[in-house]
């Protein structure tokens, strides 16, 4: 008896200690990503409601002279044709002005080469994604131009509105970042006047980007802009940018959770029978107590705190070893990448304990134990009322 009560403890707890552990590596895995993805988003964005460029006006130094506003950069963005020699890709091109190294992590992300987007005529230097830089296999210090291509639609019109609507400028790699995938492999960084050239934007913008004063809340900046700018604009933080990703994010968070609740419930079947044959064990005792008058759902209750009990005591004991495993791979770094060799982003496996999922860890585990604890309480009424019978 004592077995099987020791198996259903142990089988309690280490569902638990797995659950906590999943989730505090993926919480570790999303937290890394977000900060890869926050070395070049802004803090907070302004974007037009309609459109995708909007004239700047005195946009810019309204943002500014906002309250918590550390920094705003005026940028433009769009898509463009990148071609060298027989390599074509299309990438992403952002024009940024001199505040934008301020407002992100730009710097910190460049690997190789320098920060420099001088523009000399028809000609520019660009900050290039790693990525792109790769798939258009440019030797290293090449001296040849990559040339850059476009096409306005309004010029798309007449006898020779192809010729007139393709715009061509050759560009440089003056050094290369790193960052995610998906800045990797499509953006390349310019100069924002050259940017409005190759679009021929004159004086719109795509989007103005802020980076908030230390001190103040995100939120609150966040509130002060969208009253500064108004209803033509949509001011986003760092998760409504990204809100796919994040979304996708909680999705696969909840679908483990739910996988390992399943699993959980399937451990508890050793506690089901655990208290099954403990109800068997005491039967003789539940009669004696019942003839003593006794009533039937005290002796219920009894069982029931006995289940509960069990189902604590695993839950917290799966909760500390998790917790324990957690913060000993945040710690010393236990499970490595690729053997810990260097060649990953991050050697060791990111992890991240949270007060929340520990609750909720807990609370799945009590509810599922206090269920596994009632499903054999209708034997304790049976033999209950065989006793009451017999008399």
């Amino acid at each position: 008896m004592r077995l099987i009560g020791r198996v259903a403890v142990l089988s309690i707890a280490v569902s638990t200690a797995a659950m906590v552990l999943i989730l505090s590596v993926m919480n570790g895995m999303n937290r890394f990503v977000a900060e890869r993805f926050w070395g070049v988003d802004p803090d907070l964005k302004i974007e037009a409601v309609q459109g995708k460029f909007f004239e700047e006006g005195d946009l810019l130094e309204r943002v500014r002279k906002t309250e918590g506003v550390m920094s705003a950069s005026a940028v433009i963005e769009d898509q463009a044709l990148l071609v060298y020699g027989e390599q074509t890709a299309m990438v992403r091109l952002k024009g940024v002005d001199t505040a934008f190294e301020r407002v992100s992590d730009i710097l910190s992300q460049v690997y190789s080469g320098q920060y420099n987007l001088e523009t000399i005529d028809d000609a520019a230097l660009v900050l290039m994604g790693g990525g792109v830089y790769n798939q258009m296999q440019i030797p290293p210090a090449n001296g040849s131009a990559c040339r850059l291509y476009t096409v306005d639609a309004d010029r798309l019109s007449g006898p020779f509105a192809m010729q007139q609507a393709v715009s061509s400028y050759a560009v440089y790699p003056s050094g290369l970042f790193s960052s995610i995938p998906e800045y990797d492999n499509q953006y390349l960084f310019c100069n924002l006047g050259f940017a409005r050239r190759v679009f021929d934007a004159g004086s719109r913008l795509s989007a103005v980007e802020v980076k908030v004063k230390p001190g103040f809340r995100l939120a609150e900046v966040q509130d002060r802009l969208r009253q500064e700018t108004g209803n033509a604009y949509v001011v986003k933080d760092r998760i409504e940018q990204q809100q796919t990703m994040f979304r996708s994010m909680k999705a696969e968070k909840l679908i483990v959770v739910a996988v390992f609740a399943f699993v959980m419930l399937i451990a508890t079947f050793t506690m089901v029978a655990n208290q099954m044959l403990l109800i068997y064990e005491k039967r003789h005792d539940i009669g004696i107590l019942s003839s003593m008058g006794m009533r039937t759902e005290r002796l219920q209750l009894l069982f029931l705190l006995h289940g509960v009990l069990v189902s604590l005591w695993g839950t917290l004991s799966g909760v500390f070893f998790g917790s324990l495993l957690t913060f000993g791979q945040q710690r010393f770094g236990w499970v490595r990448l690729g053997g810990g060799s260097g060649s990953y982003i991050t050697d060791a496996y990111p992890v991240s304990w949270q007060v929340g999922d520990v609750l909720a860890v807990v609370a799945i585990g009590l509810c599922i134990g206090i269920l596994a604890s009632v499903l054999p309480l209708k034997q304790v009424a049976s033999f209950a009322g065989k006793i009451r019978g017999g008399v």
